[in-house]
């Protein structure tokens, strides 16, 4: 390996006393990094340019990634080799000399907050918006919606309805309407789609933005429920093969910003590949028809039961589905180390680099990853 500046590309995700905010924000700007849930001063006036360098990619069989120089030390995980060894312990590795299956420690932010835009009613909309919602063209309204054959929708529906009306409605504003041969009910306003702007959330871009995880932690509470409301899901059994927590997509950006969010929040989870694009057959209509790539992003163990206490569920259904899979547990959920494991580090281009200097810890919070400092 041939080392270089420990440095990482200005599109990193560093978590501050602020939230979330990437390398490219806080060039030249002294700011609170936090790790592990706690707050560190920066003795370098933020991030500094240190050039231009060959970059390589970090990639987790769970899905973190991050891409940095070769020589950037990242915090490993060596676990104890047996229950009478002496206790695990951690170690800097430079990037470049990561193999696979090496542990890698994730910062565990549970009980961290900030302060930022947005409200968690707000962030309950815009997360219904991108899980179930819709934009009308014809009117230039954005529009939430529940199913009516879901269980456990009217406290999803009556806080929707409560949360829309603070955004502001016409006087000719008429609620919850039924589409046309389903079951699915809408709300549509102009102020849905104003809120959404505010975000970067808009047609065509129905997705989790770089806005949205710049706001506050109750904006991303609020998102976050709003979304596993309309698109997650609980499985399994405590007795075989654990409770899990599940958000399914084909939008791969938008899992691993999920993932970004909820990390930042404490809980840790992993991203999956679950179907593969396919080529199908109509058959008697003849022709084909080609299906989309799909992501599954899991929540297990200890950190689903993070989950219900940071994020949960406003669906009853959803919430009893949990508390009767998981209250016969006599000794809780076993805890594991906050780790994720090296999938493999590759090159990935030539780019400018940055580096920040970290007061006591010397390492902040990168993509959910802990990195070393200058």
């Amino acid at each position: 390996m041939t080392a270089t500046n420990p440095c990482v590309v200005d599109s990193t995700w560093v978590l501050t006393g602020d939230g979330a905010r990437r390398v490219k924000d806080l060039v030249g700007i002294p700011f609170t990094a936090v790790l592990d849930g706690k707050p560190y001063g920066t003795l370098s006036n933020g991030f500094v340019r240190t050039g231009t360098e060959d970059v390589v990619k970090l990639r987790t069989s769970e899905g973190h990634e991050v891409r940095l120089t070769a020589g950037h030390k990242v915090l490993t995980y060596i676990p104890k080799t047996s229950r009478y060894a002496k206790d695990a312990r951690e170690e800097w590795v430079a990037a470049g000399d990561l193999g696979p299956g090496t542990l890698v420690r994730l910062s565990d932010n549970l009980g961290a907050s900030w302060a930022g835009r947005g409200t968690e009613g707000q962030g309950y909309v815009l997360g219904n918006l991108v899980g179930d919602g819709t934009f009308h063209t014809y009117g230039g309204y954005g529009a939430v919606a529940f199913w009516d054959t879901d269980p456990g929708f009217e406290s999803v529906r009556d806080y929707l309805y409560e949360q829309v009306v603070k955004l502001g409605a016409r006087s000719d504003f008429k609620g919850w309407h039924r589409v046309s041969q389903s079951d699915q009910y809408r709300l549509k306003t102009t102020g849905i789609r104003d809120l959404a702007a505010t975000f970067g959330i808009a047609q065509g871009r129905k997705t989790v933005t770089p806005e949205v995880e710049r706001a506050s932690s109750g904006f991303y509470r609020g998102f976050l429920r709003g979304l596993f409301d309309a698109d997650g899901h609980i499985e399994g059994a405590s007795t075989a093969g654990g409770v899990s927590i599940r958000l399914t997509s084909i939008d791969l950006p938008a899992l691993q910003a999920v993932q970004r969010m909820l990390a930042r929040l404490g809980v840790r989870s992993a991203i999956r590949n679950l179907k593969d694009e396919q080529v199908h057959d109509w058959g008697e209509r003849g022709g084909e028809y080609l299906s989309q790539r799909s992501y599954r992003l899991i929540i297990a163990g200890a950190n689903a039961s993070r989950h219900m206490q940071v994020v949960g569920f406003l669906n009853s259904a959803k919430t009893r589905k949990w508390e009767a899979l998981t209250s016969h547990m006599r000794r809780g959920f076993y805890k594991k180390p906050y780790t994720a494991s090296v999938e493999c580090v590759e090159p990935d281009g030539r780019e400018d680099v940055y580096d920040v200097t970290v007061a006591d810890v010397h390492a902040f919070d990168g993509n959910g990853i802990v990195l070393h400092t200058c």
